[in-house]
């Protein structure tokens, strides 16, 4: 997966420093920046590459809390020729629309198909769908809005029901750079407040949408579709955490609609880490028994990832490609010191590295020791598929407990992953930490059992662990 792929994923392509749980809430914020690698065995991945950034759960309703403004309200200023809007009602200058894209309609379904099955897979893994009824995207699903010029493109698609609107994000052929369903139903928050739904839709009577973004003096002005959608076109899924307010007129220039982003939460609210922790990771054991057999059964265990043969400056020339995205995308407040680490340079420590050729999945650690970055690659660039985000050490000195690597236990000398499909595998360690394949992508995250063993080969670790077990 990559929404991004926040995701995701977009938006939302922020990381915590709290560890993954099946909590909805929870669970939607762990977005990562992200494209992923397709695995439709008859499509060359060079051609098809789908990405999914899991943005979070939000809703629209005829009911909501939004201000309309009187009939009277306020004017903004219109080409007559064009019907593009050319000032706000305060004078500002407005940028134009993205034109509607020249991808037909069953071109875009085509394209987007693979980011949404991965979608509603990873959702249903987790229980965190319940709203969803997990219709595939198919020619059932009408588009409402699609825009963006050549192969870089917006669009939206309403369920056969209308009770799911899915946005699919293209940065080239077949490959999203974001993807994600929400509800239109409002019971689908269970009691939570809808949080992102003027980022999709406006009430009926709206012809025009202006929408300002944290960042930018200039209001865009919007491509309306049907049903009320709208879009910001390619570049909303890198925008759409910036929304600051969006305002609506009618046919003749009066404001009728108007939503202001309630006030985000302080600081104050949550408990700060010590700026002293740094991460503390396990003395290094070295095994005097290498396990070649699985202690349990005594059937061979499958081999350890191999280390990648990149150099580490070969692997944070690489990162620092992926991170440069991860930044420029970023829109949800962060802890501080993950952007206080700065940009990934030679002085970070490459901890882990697995991968052959140019795939690469790997653990980099800032010279503060407060931050890692966790990056995989697919290609030379980030043109290719990715997959990359950034947490900061916890205040017990370890970094939140994640489904793609892990922190070796005290005291252990070699780990054994149970994956569902290869059997028992020795877990590649490197400085610390732990990883069981080429991780990335996320698609098939699998609770197993992880077992640690000391220098002679006795079992000293016992856990279950979310992993990554699909293997890109």
């Amino acid at each position: 997966m990559s929404r991004d792929i926040e995701r995701l994923l977009a938006a939302a392509a922020d990381d915590t420093d709290q560890p993954l749980s099946t909590d909805v809430d929870d669970l939607l914020v762990r977005a990562r920046r992200s494209v992923r690698k397709t695995r439709i065995a008859t499509v060359s991945t060079a051609v098809l590459t789908t990405g999914v950034i899991i943005a979070g759960v939000a809703t629209w309703s005829a009911n909501r809390n939004e201000s309309t403004g009187p009939a009277d309200g306020p004017k903004v200023t219109m080409d007559a020729k064009t019907g593009r809007i050319v000032s706000d009602e305060a004078g500002a200058q407005v940028q134009p629309p993205p034109p509607v894209s020249q991808l037909s309609d069953d071109n875009l379904r085509n394209q987007c198909k693979q980011a949404d099955q991965e979608y509603v897979d990873f959702l249903r893994e987790h229980g965190a769908n319940a709203f969803d009824k997990g219709q595939p995207l198919d020619a059932r699903w009408k588009v409402v809005v699609k825009a963006g010029t050549g192969n870089r493109v917006q669009a939206m698609f309403l369920s056969p029901d209308q009770s799911i609107v899915s946005t699919c994000t293209l940065m080239s052929v077949g490959q999203a750079q974001s993807y994600e369903r929400v509800s239109t139903k409002a019971e689908a928050t269970s009691g939570r407040t809808p949080t992102s739904a003027p980022a999709l839709r406006v009430p009926d009577g709206v012809r025009e949408v202006l929408v300002d973004l944290d960042g930018e003096a200039q209001p865009r002005q919007a491509l309306l579709g049907e049903n009320g959608y709208y879009s910001l076109g390619f570049d909303d899924s890198r925008t759409s955490g910036r929304l600051r307010q969006v305002r609506g007129y009618d046919a003749e220039g009066r404001k009728i609609f108007e939503y202001t982003r309630p006030p985000l939460p302080t600081a104050a609210t949550e408990r700060p880490v010590p700026d002293s922790v740094t991460v503390k990771t396990a003395e290094p054991v070295t095994p005097n028994v290498v396990l070649t057999k699985d202690p349990l059964t005594g059937n061979a265990l499958a081999p350890p990832p191999p280390v990648s043969p990149l150099t580490d400056e070969q692997i944070t020339t690489r990162c620092r490609g992926v991170d440069d995205i991860y930044f420029s995308g970023s829109s949800k407040v962060q802890d501080p010191r993950i952007k206080a680490a700065g940009p990934v340079t030679k002085d970070w420590q490459v901890a882990l590295k697995t991968g052959t050729g140019n795939k690469l999945t790997a653990v980099l650690i800032s010279p503060d020791k407060k931050v890692y970055a966790w990056c995989h690659m697919l290609a030379p660039t980030a043109k290719g598929a990715y997959d990359y985000t950034r947490s900061a050490v916890q205040a017990n000195g370890k970094f939140a407990d994640d489904f793609s690597f892990g922190m070796v236990p005290d005291g252990v000398a070699q780990l054994v992953v149970d994956l569902p499909r290869q059997g028992p595998t020795r877990a590649l360690i490197s400085n610390g930490y732990y990883i069981w394949g080429l991780t990335g992508g996320n698609s098939d995250i699998q609770n197993v059992r992880i077992r640690g063993y000391d220098a002679q080969g006795k079992q000293v670790y016992t856990a279950k662990k979310d992993v990554d077990a699909d293997f890109d």
